[in-house]
């Protein structure tokens, strides 16, 4: 995914959109003109957040995880092996399948057309490789230990299952979370990413 679908919410903040995890470095951003900086995660950008090397002074002033993990890929605490392996083999057919999924519950055809008219500019081929560049580095990073001010776990996720999620924060010791009427991409209900700050 890219900034595009996110570009009908509203925003006071300067918005830094990183989104490209084919490689666990991310591009460098000097941070030092802002005096809060707060961190929204979302899907497989939890555990991209949690891996960032950001600047050693950096504060945030605050942690949002939305439906994703800090085990991006697993059976019982993130997305299952076989899903994952489906997903890496996305073309531009089955691709648009992948998206319906994105969406839940009683907006989800609502939302799945805002969706389609703010595609991400990324090609399938792209997200393809950015699945087997995360499937080559996750295995060899430790599972991080960061924690969230704040954690989102949509009620129809089918991306990342609403039961693996929940599995996860328990074992991370997390009592409480909050319920999304949604599918996997909940930002349509919002008019603004504050709005989930």
């Amino acid at each position: 995914m890219d900034e595009n679908p996110f570009s009908i919410l509203k925003s006071n903040y300067d918005v830094l959109y990183v989104y490209d995890y084919t490689s666990p470095e991310f591009p460098v951003f000097d941070f030092s003109k802002y005096k809060s900086v707060k961190l929204l995660s979302f899907s497989y950008g939890v555990y991209a957040g949690a891996i960032a090397k950001l600047p050693d002074d950096l504060k945030l002033d605050e942690r949002v995880a939305i439906n994703g993990t800090l085990l991006p890929v697993d059976d019982k605490y993130g997305v299952p092996v076989k899903q994952f392996e489906l997903t890496e083999k996305m073309d531009s057919q089955s691709v648009v399948k992948f998206r319906q999924r994105l969406f839940g519950g009683e907006k989800a055809q609502q939302h799945f057309e805002i969706f389609e008219n703010h595609l991400p500019k990324r090609s399938a081929q792209s997200c393809t490789e950015e699945l087997s560049g995360m499937k080559k580095y996750v295995p060899q990073i430790q599972t991080p230990k960061k924690t969230f001010d704040k954690i989102y776990v949509a009620k129809y996720d089918r991306c990342v299952p609403t039961r693996n999620q929940r599995n996860f924060w328990q074992k991370a010791g997390v009592i409480d979370t909050i319920e999304l009427e949604t599918g996997h991409f909940p930002f349509y209900n919002y008019e603004k990413l504050e709005d989930l700050l």
